[in-house]
């Protein structure tokens, strides 16, 4: 597999918008042709492998953003079988949390779990974050199927503590994995928006904003990328 190819954003981002945009989700059959268009004029200019993986995930997507639940899963399936799961991480992994989402919204609570033992074997080769969206889906699943966290995982969550500098502490496990996946989402939001909203406004308030975020964020990675942003505006 090219994976060059793989790693690239083959659709174009008018494309885009009018598959998240300009047509409404119900009407998912005509986003799910303009897929198959697409991928139709270009398929000369990829590996059918590739385009074969990137049809499928699109379609999922339309499906699921259609709340059409089995059919989404059907072709999240294909994206994950047709892939290792080094080959593109990022994809794998959501197309992954995904089924495991998706069979618990259906109660397939089975599956589900067939789907989260396969991103605990091959866990490593996530990023950290991908393995907290999983497991914060994972503890959904647990609860409504009424099963336990098996001890196995607590490694994992630690390492995701350790490595992002959460506060947390691993105590009762599924509460330390919402608080941290709540904790992220606060404060990458709470950084994008500082950034988007200060980075064209004058140096000064841009280093004054980011000033305040590092001292009031309390997850460690995202005070020291704030850290770094600092540094460059400093320096110039």
């Amino acid at each position: 597999m090219n994976l060059e190819q793989l790693r690239k954003d083959i659709f174009p981002s008018e494309l885009i918008l009018k598959l998240y945009k300009d047509i409404p989700d119900t009407q998912y059959e005509e986003k799910i042709k303009l897929v198959n268009n697409y991928i139709d004029e270009v398929r000369d200019s990829y590996d059918e492998d590739v385009l074969k993986i990137k049809k499928h995930n699109q379609i999922a997507f339309c499906y699921w953003m259609a709340e059409q639940y089995p059919q989404a899963i059907q072709h999240f399936e294909m994206v994950v079988e047709n892939m290792e799961p080094e080959d593109y991480p990022p994809l794998y992994f959501l197309a992954l949390n995904l089924l495991i989402r998706g069979n618990r919204i259906l109660s397939n609570y089975e599956v589900a779990e067939r789907w989260a033992e396969l991103a605990w074997k091959n866990h490593n080769f996530a990023h950290a974050i991908s393995n907290l969206n999983i497991l914060n889906d994972y503890t959904d699943l647990i609860t409504d199927s009424e099963t336990i966290l098996d001890k196995k995982y607590y490694p994992l969550i630690q390492s995701i503590i350790d490595e992002y500098g959460f506060p947390e502490e691993l105590e009762d496990p599924i509460e330390t994995i919402r608080s941290m996946h709540q904790r992220h989402k606060f404060w990458s939001n709470k950084l994008s928006k500082t950034v988007i909203t200060f980075r064209k406004s004058t140096q000064e308030e841009y280093t004054e904003k980011l000033e305040q975020y590092v001292k009031s964020c309390e997850i460690e990675w995202f005070q020291n990328l704030a850290r770094e942003t600092l540094v460059k505006l400093k320096s110039k």
